[in-house]
């Protein structure tokens, strides 16, 4: 003898009361997905570089202020003189070079290896061929220059000095890498910098960097809008010896990221439904 089983009706209301609430809280994913993806479009406006640039003939000033000397720099110093001979006394050697050539002291410590030159230590001084221990730190390439040309004077005809920062480095930090780059010409700005370093990425806020500026013991912050022409006439725009420059991620950034994880969690909540709603049928 056969026997019907009758459905249980208190299983498939809660599982139909189940799946009704799975869908009503994946439909408030889907909204909650809509209105974040809404707020975070960032402004084709805000896109654009040099807003206010017309087409014309500007003066620009090449010139910039001349880098200061800090602790830890490198410096590389070069005496030249007519009598060539008498001259390389105060160019600090370390024996033999190719060719008989003899080559300045190799220091070590800097980023990228040893640099040619004197190593400015935390007392703000250097030694120096035959004048011993001199004070280097706060002068500018120029003013230091100078200023061993004529205390050169007395001991070589026509005496001529070179110096240059050698580890002339600027820190590039977003949200999604940092690096540090040693710069050869000194005279970089920070167009020609953002370029060497892959420019700025286009969910990254370009009307609001920051660059820190530090000399000796004062640290200055400047903010840099790439999207008006002011750019040109920000103290920042050429660049100083370890500079840091922070580009502010957009908000569109994280909030994209919340809205693929709002995804997934729409997707499986479909799937549980699906899934839950054929165990109603099933169970009927």
């Amino acid at each position: 003898m056969f026997t019907t089983k009758k459905p249980q009706l208190g299983t498939s209301m809660g599982l139909s009361n189940m799946v009704l609430r799975i869908q009503k809280q994946s439909l408030w994913l889907v909204v909650l997905s809509m209105i974040l993806s809404q707020t975070s479009c960032v402004s084709y406006k805000n896109q654009i570089f040099f807003q206010g640039l017309a087409d014309t003939t500007y003066n620009a000033s090449m010139q910039q202020p001349d880098p200061v000397i800090q602790r830890g720099d490198q410096l590389m110093i070069m005496v030249y003189a007519a009598d060539m001979e008498s001259a390389q006394v105060f160019n600090q050697q370390m024996g033999g070079g190719q060719n008989g050539m003899n080559t300045n002291m190799m220091q070590q410590g800097g980023q990228g290896g040893g640099f040619m030159g004197y190593l400015v230590n935390e007392d703000g001084e250097i030694d120096f061929p035959k004048f011993g221990t001199i004070k280097v730190l706060g002068y500018t390439q120029q003013s230091l220059r100078d200023s061993l040309q004529k205390r050169l004077k007395p001991f070589l005809v026509d005496p001529i000095a070179n110096v240059r920062i050698m580890n002339f480095r600027v820190t590039y930090i977003t949200s999604d890498r940092a690096t540090t780059t040693v710069i050869m010409n000194n005279k970089t700005n920070i167009l020609q910098f953002l370029g060497m370093v892959g420019g700025v990425a286009w969910m990254d806020k370009r009307d609001n960097i920051v660059v820190i500026r530090q000399v000796n013991d004062v640290r200055q912050v400047i903010r840099v809008n790439l999207t008006d022409a002011s750019i040109f006439n920000s103290p920042a725009y050429y660049l100083q010896p370890n500079d840091i420059i922070y580009v502010e991620p957009n908000s569109r950034k994280f909030l994209e990221t919340n809205i693929q994880l709002l995804s997934y969690i729409t997707t499986i909540s479909s799937a549980v439904s699906i899934f839950l709603l054929y165990l109603t049928n099933f169970s009927k």
